[in-house]
């Protein structure tokens, strides 16, 4: 393309509710249409376009919660209790279910991907695809999990010798040293 095209690309904004609006189009249920009455809502809003809202069902309500926007144009994240959801927000669609109990969440800027933990296991995804995930490495949780570098760091817990054990992942491949958990993956 020449100078002065440019590629249009819709924005979406996403911010939660405090609940359903009384009023309007029928929120979208995910991930079905008949699972619940009401979880966490969500007003997706497009750029010069037209305003929709998802209602999202929840894991357990005292889980993780929150909407996160940093994989593109179209792609949301909303986590709703510990439950994740991919939505395509153009489209009205939910892409994938990402993880039960999500505990931890973030965007990396090196793999411009969400990374996602549910305190056993790490798995990294971008818009299109999964990237990795991780063995298992944990019996029943982690904490202080750190980023240096290429790499997360943190402890395990062991609960065989109540401790707390050191893991280090590559970001670049999701490969596992260390932790309280060397079975087979379940």
């Amino acid at each position: 393309m020449g100078p002065g095209h440019r590629i249009s690309q819709q924005m979406f904004a996403a911010r939660p509710l405090p609940g359903l609006p009384p009023y309007g189009r029928r929120a979208q249920s995910f991930p079905r249409a008949d699972a619940f009455s009401e979880g966490f809502v969500v007003e997706f809003s497009e750029d010069g376009g037209e305003a929709w809202v998802g209602n999202f069902a929840k894991a357990w309500e005292g889980g993780q919660t929150s909407v996160h926007t940093d994989l593109g144009s179209r792609a949301v994240v909303v986590v709703a209790g510990g439950s994740g959801y991919l939505v395509d927000a153009t489209t009205r669609r939910l892409v994938r279910e990402i993880a039960f109990d999500i505990q931890h969440i973030w965007f990396d800027d090196g793999l411009q991907a969400i990374i996602v933990s549910n305190g056993l296991w790490f798995e990294a995804f971008d818009a299109e695809k999964v990237l990795w995930r991780s063995r298992r490495f944990s019996w029943d949780g982690i904490q202080n999990v750190g980023q240096s570098g290429g790499a997360l760091t943190g402890e395990a817990f062991d609960p065989m010798t109540d401790r707390w054990l050191p893991f280090r992942l590559r970001l670049e491949t999701g490969e596992v040293q260390g932790g309280s958990y060397n079975g087979p993956d379940m």
